[in-house]
């Protein structure tokens, strides 16, 4: 009985431990079959993960160019490369491919530093791995596609090449403020106003390391950006630019600027402003590169004082700054008086040279007077006393409710960021009292802007309506289909074709006979308004604000331009004026576009057809050439940028240009300029200065003429790039001296 017993024990311990086992095992049995049901692929690809790297970048889509109205590009995004380097990969070749890697990479970039390279894969004896243990180190960014096309055909181990994009401006300066830039996230101008349809779409570039499978590659191409055509003609842009940056120098202002726009459609031709910057470099001032002090004086300055010039060289100050009009406000006035019949052309007033407001004498600025005069002698002569004695018939509640309806206090709508009402600087209708209508009616004690007072005043020309100004004309996708379009937006008519028509013809009499003598183009028909307005406080007398409203051919305006002086240091009235930048303007406009005289000339000798011929095109020739080509057509250069190769020209190739007529040479330096300097300009230098300038530029001087005169010319020109050892002719002329005639006096 014993022995039974204790194998009945023995049998229940044997049980209750398979019992314990079995049970153990079934949980966790079960437990695998949960985990592997419920998150098998979940660990399965951690698992993986433990044997693949993979590295993800995007690939830039490339942003939409921006062109001119003839295609002209002004802004384009190119392909460009970052240089990467694998470290892992290259630590895993053998050591004569790492040294040629290393030592390529380092002859191509000088900024890489051997050392720090080779520290990259080199085993740490601690941790056994190498000191940078993973696929992706940033080397170079930004390398142009030959580059990038020479290494990869040296066959670098370890070394790869990111695409992405960089945003260029082939013009450098030009259209600045209106093309505007791209700063991180903040975008100005154009590019900040169309950016949504430039961007584009960014595509995904994946690199899986597999332990056992090696490298896999697999790319998700970008969707490039839109493209945008502007309504700028980049020649007449340049010729605005030539005319202001001409005034800023010769009459330091504030600001200066002047519009080119199609009175008849709102679309802004060109928009040319002082104060510019290279697009390339907008954080950069110019005078760092020109003006030593200037770039010490930069230097000096806190980021704070740095951020807020910047600023306010950014500012586009056509349409976001304010200032009082002046007298080119006053024929509004009177379409205002004529639409409302209130005065008809033959309505006479007579001026004094001052008239009493309210107690307050109010003058003229010819303060002898202008006598009788009718409507048209008013705007020709600029008479203040005639323009109140209008206003004072039309009423507040009329002038009031027309400087509304012309636009003033409100944004004209056009396509460009940061445009400013001047809604602040406006008298309501209570305020104004007899002083105020009467300073209403010459553009003083309110303010506007440069793109409300010539969108106002081109209604005032075009039949009566008030347009939508506007920079582009149409966004057009990477397939050619029209994803956006401006086209002529009447906002109102504010005055008739009648009273438009008059004014039209009348404001011709302002040239021909009144202040805008100045812009007389013989054989050309030019209506006119000039305007010199007093700015801020009254009890100064040295703020002032000069414009210049001029349109073309009066009858029927292709063009009209507004130029501002605004501010000019040392104001001396009837020195400073925007007569000669506008008449330029003009002059240029004319021959570009080959505008046949419209009337005939007092002087016949003036309608003489200039010779012409048909520019080439220059693009990519080596200006040192092309500059003699241009003696030989009798045709002058201005040379913009440093080197000896072409990269664009105003006008363009092709264009039918008169002879004497100024051709713009874009040029850059390139490989091929390689041991190239600048020439100097030697002209007026005695022959020991000009010989030393040159030959410490590296030419070799040849002269003709006595030695003891003044270089009176120069083969070739000075601006242009030529080769070190380059023969420079100089012509020397003796200096005449004036004598005085013994018998006239000291």
């Amino acid at each position: 009985m014993k022995k039974t017993t204790s194998g009945i024990k023995a049998n229940g311990k044997f049980a209750f431990i398979l019992f314990v086992f079995m049970a153990v095992f079934t949980t966790v049995f079960g437990r695998i079959v949960y985990l592997k049901a419920v998150h098998g692929e979940e660990y399965e690809a951690a698992a993986k993960n433990q044997q693949i790297n993979r590295y993800d970048s995007v690939i830039a889509a490339n942003r939409g160019s921006i062109l001119d109205r003839n295609e002209q590009v002004l802004a384009i995004s190119t392909a460009v490369y970052n240089v990467v380097l694998d470290p892992l990969v290259l630590a895993e070749n053998k050591e004569a491919e790492q040294e040629k890697t290393l030592t390529t990479l380092c002859q191509k970039f000088p900024e890489l530093d051997y050392a720090t390279l080779k520290g990259y894969i080199t085993v740490n004896p601690t941790t056994g791995k190498i000191n940078l243990p993973n696929h992706w180190k940033y080397l170079v960014k930004e390398v142009d596609r030959s580059i990038k096309e020479e290494l990869e055909g040296l066959k670098l181990k370890g070394v790869y090449y990111e695409k992405t994009t960089k945003r260029s401006y082939p013009l450098k300066t030009l259209g600045c403020h209106l093309l505007g830039f791209i700063r991180g996230d903040a975008q100005w101008g154009i590019e900040g106003k169309y950016g949504d349809y430039m961007v584009g779409t960014p595509g995904r570039s994946f690199i899986l390391y597999d332990g056992a499978d090696g490298v896999s590659y697999q790319d998700y191409p970008a969707k490039d950006g839109d493209t945008v055509i502007t309504t700028i003609d980049y020649t007449i842009q340049q010729y605005a630019e030539d005319a202001v940056a001409e005034t800023a120098a010769k009459w330091p202002a504030d600001h200066i600027a002047s519009i080119v726009m199609d009175p008849n459609t709102g679309e802004i031709i060109a928009l040319a402003e002082s104060n510019p910057f290279d697009l390339n470099q907008p954080g950069t001032p110019l005078q760092t590169e020109t003006d030593p002090a200037f770039k010490t004086a930069w230097e000096a300055k806190s980021s704070k004082e740095q951020m807020e010039y910047l600023n306010n060289m950014w500012k586009n100050f056509s349409i976001s700054s304010t200032y009082e009009p002046g007298s080119i406000y006053k024929p509004l006035v009177a379409a205002a008086a004529l639409e409302e019949g209130v005065i008809t052309p033959q309505t006479t007033f007579y001026c004094g040279g001052s008239m009493d407001v309210s107690g307050t004498p109010i003058h003229c600025h010819l303060r002898t007077g202008h006598g009788t005069v009718n409507v048209k002698d008013i705007l020709a002569q600029s008479c203040n006393v005639g323009i109140i004695q209008i206003a004072q018939k039309l009423g507040a509640e009329k002038v009031y409710r027309y400087q509304m309806e012309f636009g003033f206090g409100k944004k004209t709508g056009i396509d460009l960021p940061g445009e400013e009402d001047a809604s602040k600087v406006l008298h309501s209708l209570s305020g104004i009292g007899p002083t105020e209508l009467a300073t209403i009616s010459f553009g003083q004690t309110f303010n506007c802007t440069t793109i409300q007072i010539i969108s106002a005043f081109s209604a005032l020309i075009n039949g009566g309506n008030i347009m939508k100004p506007y920079v582009v004309s149409q966004v057009i996708d990477p397939n050619g289909d029209v994803a956006y379009e401006n086209k002529p937006e009447v906002v109102r008519q504010v005055i008739s074709k009648e009273t438009s028509d008059y004014l039209r013809i009348a404001l011709k009499a302002t040239v021909e006979e009144g202040t805008g003598k100045k812009i007389q183009i013989p054989g050309y028909s030019i209506g006119c308004k000039t305007g010199t307005a007093e700015q801020g406080s009254r009890d100064r007398d040295d703020l002032w604000t000069l414009t210049h409203m001029a349109y073309f051919p009066a009858e029927n305006p292709k063009y009209i331009i507004l130029s501002v002086i605004h501010l000019p240091e040392a104001y001396v009235d009837g020195v400073q004026s925007t007569a000669p930048m506008t008449k330029s303007l003009m002059e240029k406009i004319i021959k570009y576009k080959n505008l046949e005289p419209t009337e005939k000339a007092q002087n016949a000798s003036a309608l003489t057809t200039k010779a012409t011929v048909k520019l080439p095109d220059y693009v990519g020739s080596s200006a040192y050439d092309v500059v003699s080509d241009l003696d030989g057509k009798e045709l002058t250069y201005k040379v913009v940028g440093t080197g000896n190769t072409i990269t664009n020209q105003v006008p363009k190739g092709g264009t039918q240009v008169e002879k004497g007529s100024e051709i713009i040479l874009y040029v850059e330096r390139s490989e091929k300029d390689t041991g190239a300097a600048s020439v100097p300009n030697v002209v007026g230098k005695t022959y020991e200065d000009a010989t030393a300038a040159l030959t410490k530029a590296g030419f070799e001087v040849v002269f003709e003429g006595e030695t003891d005169g003044v270089v009176s010319s120069q083969n070739p020109k000075y601006g242009v790039s030529a080769a070190k050892g380059t023969e420079i002719k100089i012509q020397l002329t003796k200096k005449t001296e004036d004598k005085k005639n013994p018998s006239q006096g000291g």
